[in-house]
């Protein structure tokens, strides 16, 4: 059985409150009910006792102002019960039951009670006999019945009763309509959690508004959101290591019969250099250098995933840029860009992995020729060295391209991030693995009409 939290929360406060007004009502109802009761037969037994010690003779005229004054009727019987006088007229057999009623409950003390009831024409009325100390006019004794209207007994209980009850009513309406609306106060953001912790387990991550109100449902919403941006993030990590294992498990055997291939024909070439030495053989020379870099990446591709040991050997960092400009410059001048490098005087050098890092900048370069060859106003990667502190070098890779699409600028890093037609989105992923094995960092800003790709290295003597 399913039990809201939101009866679990407020409908014992509730029921504790309406009893609370339920008895207190109920306690003044009755108190104020007890005093009106002793209130009327104070008044009554007053009047009943003026009557009963009465030093003038009781006429019709004297029964009658009484009786308007106490709103009591009157009826005065002599001693063989003949009516004398009287302010109601009952008949003979309403007399009779009156008198039985009135002696059957009847106080030893004489007390005036109202606790007997008769009917006389159609009213009903609360009698009670009272002997009178003076005799009649005959000489004879004779006897009071006084007769209370029951209407106006009952019109001054609920004069005294009803207005405690009201109040207790509006106070039990207002109590249930604060508690509903402080119960859909704290049961509709509960309610918009739940919602969206059912559509985080659907796969939506969009973040929940945070409630301008600080209290624990707030907190409860920030955590469901860091939640959700972390499940989002997470899910992404997964879908990226997914397609990752996909593509080593497609791409081994590809990248085996390629690299294969590959190393034919680089023989082939070097074959071909010792049975036809020409003069000028640079060209051959960078054909089988990046012959023998394709090689090289299909074998680092193949182990793709795994973790690869890095050599840590001194690199000095101008000599990587030659290098890299040397195999790069045909691909750039066919595509008419400018690679521009001007080394400096000063020693910068790390120890590591030169093929890492002869990746990692070929990647970058070749990065912004692809980019720069879009442009109309001189198409330009350039290439600088820096030394950012005693301990740390700075690589600079700029072109004048147009720069990553904003959407993707964020993400730029991460695997599978591209907006080029037919790009797979690995390249800088790549690199900030490497950057990051170096115990380096690669970072990225658009500042006017050029992209900079800077990577921070330590030095070799750092």
């Amino acid at each position: 059985m399913r039990w809201p939290i939101r009866a679990q929360l407020l409908l014992p406060m509730l029921l504790v409150v309406l009893l609370t007004i339920a008895l207190a009502s109920g306690a003044v109802a009755y108190w104020r009910f007890v005093q009106v009761r002793q209130r009327e037969l104070d008044d009554l037994r007053r009047v009943t006792a003026t009557l009963a010690d009465a030093s003038f003779p009781l006429s019709h005229r004297v029964l009658q102002q009484i009786s308007g004054l106490s709103g009591a009727e009157f009826v005065v019987l002599d001693a063989a019960g003949q009516v004398q006088y009287a302010t109601l007229q009952p008949s003979g057999d309403e007399l009779h039951t009156a008198r039985r009623a009135a002696q059957q409950t009847a106080h030893p003390s004489g007390t005036v009670t109202l606790g007997s009831k008769v009917q006389v024409g159609q009213r009903s009325f609360l009698v009670h006999e009272v002997p009178l100390v003076r005799p009649l006019a005959d000489g004879r004794r004779g006897t009071l019945l006084v007769f209370y209207p029951e209407d106006r007994w009952s019109a001054a209980v609920r004069q005294a009763v009803v207005p405690s009850l009201l109040a207790a009513l509006v106070m039990a309406t207002v109590v249930a309509v604060m508690t509903a609306l402080l119960a859909r106060r704290l049961v509709e953001p509960i309610k918009r959690l739940g919602a969206q912790a059912a559509a985080i387990a659907a796969g939506d991550f969009r973040p929940l508004p945070v409630p301008a109100r600080n209290d624990e449902i707030r907190d409860l919403a920030v955590s469901i959101n860091s939640m959700a941006e972390k499940l989002s993030r997470y899910g992404q990590q997964v879908r990226d290591n997914e397609r990752t294992r996909l593509l080593g498990q497609l791409g081994v055997g590809m990248a085996h019969q390629l690299r294969n291939a590959v190393t034919g024909a680089a023989m082939a070439i070097e074959l071909h250099k010792q049975d036809c030495p020409a003069p000028d053989s640079e060209a051959l020379q960078v054909a089988i250098r990046q012959l023998r870099l394709i090689e090289s990446y299909l074998q680092r591709f193949m182990g793709f995933g795994r973790a690869q040991p890095l050599l840590h050997q001194s690199i000095a960092l101008p000599a990587l840029v030659e290098e890299v400009f040397w195999l790069l410059r045909p691909a750039a001048a066919h595509a008419a860009v400018q690679l521009v490098f001007t080394p400096k005087d000063e020693k910068l050098s790390v120890r590591g992995d030169a093929e890492s890092l002869r990746h990692l900048l070929m990647n970058l370069v070749l990065n912004g020729v692809e980019a720069a060859k879009s442009s109309q106003d001189g198409a330009q990667v350039v290439v600088e060295l820096q030394r950012v502190s005693p301990w740390r070098a700075m690589l600079l890779v700029k072109d004048n391209g147009p720069g990553p699409a904003p959407e993707i600028a964020d993400k730029l890093f991460e695997p599978f991030v591209t907006n080029k037609a037919g790009g797979v989105g690995l390249g800088l992923s790549v690199a900030r693995h490497i950057a990051e094995a170096h115990g380096g960092s690669i970072s990225f800003q658009r500042t006017g009409n050029w992209t900079c790709f800077a990577v921070e290295l330590p030095l070799e003597d750092s």
